[in-house]
């Protein structure tokens, strides 16, 4: 089992908005540029989040993206199943009555298990824990506002 590249980015980009501790709307520039990520693709992944209520987003100059909820809240199962939908190692588990040797077969209670310890990971698991240490961790220094050097004095 792999996770998709747009759930990698869902974490990350999560990951970037709790870990400001600025009050304000943060662009997908600005998290597509921290993160290293295309903002195409990132504004799919952001569609997403936003409809899981995971983020809040704002149209307009001054609008962007925040969290929709504290770091503290959001279990990382809660953004898997965001992004990938229900969890199902196997189709038998996604849909048992189609199996035709479920009632034989002894490999699919050992998907069960690992279906059930896969999602009892992610939800013994919340964003805050993987913040990095030593909140906030700065912008790249080409997202900070750039000062306005003075002007050369005639001579």
């Amino acid at each position: 089992m792999r996770l998709t590249r747009a759930t990698e980015y869902a974490y990350r980009a999560l990951r970037f908005l709790a870990a400001r501790k600025e009050e304000r709307w943060f662009s997908i520039q600005e998290i597509a540029q921290a993160e290293e990520m295309p903002v195409q693709f990132l504004a799919k992944v952001m569609q997403h989040l936003t409809q899981a209520g995971l983020v809040h987003s704002a149209c307009g100059k001054t609008g962007g993206y925040r969290l929709g909820r504290p770091a503290s809240q959001v279990k990382m199962a809660d953004v898997f199943l965001a992004m990938e939908g229900p969890l199902s190692v196997n189709v038998c588990l996604m849909y048992p009555t189609e199996c035709k040797f479920s009632e034989h077969c002894k490999v699919h209670n050992v998907w069960q298990e690992m279906q059930d310890a896969i999602l009892d990971v992610l939800n013994r698991h919340t964003l805050e824990e993987i913040l990095p240490e030593g909140l906030p961790f700065p912008l790249p220094d080409r997202l900070k506002s750039k000062k306005r050097r003075p002007a050369a004095a005639a001579v």
